[in-house]
């Protein structure tokens, strides 16, 4: 049974403008986060991006006590070490000033596991992300009422803010959905545990991946899927052309045996893996023609929004490897309906050298357009999705259409960055103090892998130079495609 202090959440709203309350007054009526909701657009692929405001309106707090806080108590008072079996307990969610809504208090049974992969235990385990799973939907510091939430360490990102500004993005360029977020304090069994951001969860649903799926055993109908090099538990096949690893999310196929489908004779198992090869054969076969070709089996304009995504944040991971999402409903062709997966983006990393050649730490170059796949080490750049799709006129001139409507919109970013940083000072400095931040360091420079700096101002202002040079870049390079 939850308990429910203060007044209820307010009621749910379309995304609009606001500048928020006076940031020494946090006694006043908060107001509604601009962000609680997203639009609902007359149609699946529509321009929802044009009226986002700037930034989302929090109420801003002048003291660390009055910080959005989530606090976790495990049932066996332990540690959460297991990132396959949940642990049982209770999850608190407290906002004393009402930063991002009216309900100040929620205490829910809940569980929860680790989650990640290359983030998981990284740092000597010093600051691991959680998936959570509420009892009940609900409402959670303003946010639309859901059940499944993810609590996201960025271990690796000594902004704490990449992957907040990269959904932003997201939402400019209009994806078909965004999972929103908030920053928090998090305490595990009366501990702290550092500076979170708490995310919706990855999945289907009317307010997220807005599909409906097949049962398994259906010949046709919606899916959501993602590509993902990874090795996990997940039940998966391996795409005919590109041989990527495609996981099965939703119908996740859990009743049955074999981790690895294809081979499998399961009616929805086939239907979804017949959709990607399709589509695959034809980028391969380079029919580029809209009637019969690639164009005939993708919504295309959402693999256009997808890259400008991708390839704005130089994103090491964008480039179709890892964490990648398709979707299908029974009346659309495959999407791609999200993007996620950006601690090391934004200038943060150089780990591509080693593979690619590529240093994806600088804003200058292409990435996503000219590098696909790397099946065996000496062969680094075998083409797939992206690199047939910039061999056809039509994909490119509906990019620079794309990139004509959204750059004033992403012009604004550095000012969101600026707003976050406002909002979440409080709580960034009691992560760096407390140890959770290994890449704000006093020796500055950097290493292979992820950059390092002095202080956390300094990563945040270096993130922000990356963005403005990389901006700059894109616009020129896409216009003279």
């Amino acid at each position: 049974m939850a308990m429910i202090v203060a007044a209820c959440d307010k009621p749910d709203i379309i995304p609009g403008g606001g500048d928020g309350p006076d940031p020494a007054d946090t006694t006043q009526t908060p107001v509604t986060p601009t962000d609680s909701i997203p639009a609902k657009p007359a149609g699946r692929w529509d321009d929802t991006g044009a009226d986002v405001p700037d930034w989302p309106t929090y109420n801003v707090v002048s003291k660390l006590a009055d910080f959005p806080r989530v606090d976790v108590i495990t049932g066996d008072g332990r540690a959460i070490t297991d990132k396959n079996n949940y642990k049982v307990g209770t999850i608190t969610f407290k906002d004393p000033a009402k930063m991002y809504s009216d309900s100040t208090l929620l205490t829910v049974p809940m569980r929860i596991r680790g989650r990640g992969n290359t983030s998981w235990n990284a740092e000597g385990g010093l600051k691991n992300s959680y998936r959570v799973k509420l009892d009940t939907k609900h409402k959670v510091f303003g946010m639309s009422g859901d059940r499944d939430w993810i609590l996201l360490a960025d271990v690796k990102d000594g902004t704490l803010l990449r992957n907040a500004v990269s959904q932003r993005i997201a939402r400019l360029v209009s994806m078909p959905w965004s999972p929103r977020f908030r920053a928090v304090e998090l305490y595990i069994n009366g501990s702290y545990a550092g500076c979170y951001t708490l995310f919706e969860q990855k999945e289907t649903g009317t307010s997220k991946v807005n599909v409906t799926p097949m049962h398994p055993t259906d010949t046709e109908g919606g899916f959501f899927i993602e590509l993902d090099n990874k090795d996990d538990d997940d039940k998966y096949f391996r795409s005919a052309y590109f041989e990527k690893k495609i996981k099965f999310k939703d119908p996740d196929f859990e009743e049955l045996a074999q981790k690895k489908f294809n081979d499998s004779t399961v009616p929805g198992a086939v239907f979804i893996m017949d959709q990607v090869n399709t589509l695959e054969r034809l980028l391969s076969e380079e029919k580029f023609d809209k009637e019969t070709g690639y164009w005939a089996h993708a919504e295309v304009i959402t693999f256009v929004r997808h890259f400008i995504v991708q390839e704005l944040t130089r994103n090491p991971d964008g480039n179709m490897r890892l964490s990648t999402y398709f979707a299908k409903d029974a009346d659309t062709k495959l999407f791609m309906p999200m993007c996620w997966d950006f601690d090391l983006a934004l200038g943060n990393t150089r780990s591509m050298q080693g593979e690619y050649y590529v240093d994806t730490s600088e804003p200058e170059g292409w990435w996503i357009k000219d590098y696909g796949d790397y099946p065996y080490i000496w062969e680094h750049n075998r083409p797939t999705y992206y690199q047939y799709m910039f061999r056809d006129p039509q994909f490119v001139e509906l990019l620079q259409q794309e990139w004509e409507t959204v750059k004033p919109r992403l012009d604004k970013i550095p000012a969101f960055i600026d707003k976050m940083y406002e909002y979440d000072k409080l709580a960034f400095a009691h992560n760096d103090s407390a140890g959770f931040a290994p890449y704000i360091s006093s020796y500055g420079g950097d290493d292979y892998n992820v950059k390092h700096y002095s202080t956390h101002d300094a990563a945040v202002k270096a993130m922000k130079e990356f963005y403005t040079k990389r901006l700059a870049w894109m616009d020129t390079a896409i216009k003279n495609l």
